[in-house]
């Protein structure tokens, strides 16, 4: 796997937090880290990873980037400059009629609580997604071409899409698929 350097990110902006219990700054790093990302993962119809986390003078930074396949990603950034990992994030690669990728995964999910970090997933139809590390519920930060879009993508492909899922509608959802 390849990496793609080191994302600089110092949030020292404010932006408002949403209903969902991300810390502002780390909100932030994802969604810069995510809209540096989706134009590349689109093209090449790969997954891009990472991790956030918070660096010794108190701000929020993401590792360097990792290129996964077209439906997973294993980080291999360097998380040894943070303080404390906070969240995971990534792309949901290129649009594919095949493939549900306009919701994060249950594996997306499962990952996360079992590393303990929040996580935030780029879908291919721009989409923005959080999902709580601690109670493994995925809500939609903001919708449709908020973070670009695939170019290929076909709005209501994947059928309805909710603001928010448990794990458990997740995995029910993926059943039906």
């Amino acid at each position: 796997m390849r990496s793609f350097g080191v994302l600089a990110i110092a949030v020292v902006m404010s932006l408002p937090v949403p209903a969902s219990a991300q810390p502002t700054g780390e909100l932030a790093a994802a969604r810069q880290a995510l809209g540096q990302l989706q134009g590349r993962s689109f093209a090449e119809n790969r997954e891009y990873c990472g991790y956030i986390g918070i660096i010794e003078n108190g701000q929020y930074a993401a590792t360097e980037v990792t290129r996964g396949r077209s439906d997973s990603c294993l980080s291999r950034g360097d998380e040894s400059r943070f303080v404390e990992v906070t969240a995971s994030f990534h792309t949901h690669a290129g649009f594919d009629t095949e493939a549900d990728s306009e919701v994060p995964s249950s594996n997306d999910v499962e990952g996360d609580m079992s590393e303990g970090v929040n996580g935030y997933v780029a879908t291919p139809g721009g989409r923005l997604w959080f999902i709580d590390g601690q109670t493994g519920v995925a809500t939609q930060i903001c919708g449709l071409g908020c973070m670009g879009q695939d170019p290929r993508f076909i709005a209501g492909d994947a059928g309805p899409i909710a603001p928010r899922y448990t794990l458990q509608q997740l995995r029910q959802r993926e059943s039906q698929w």
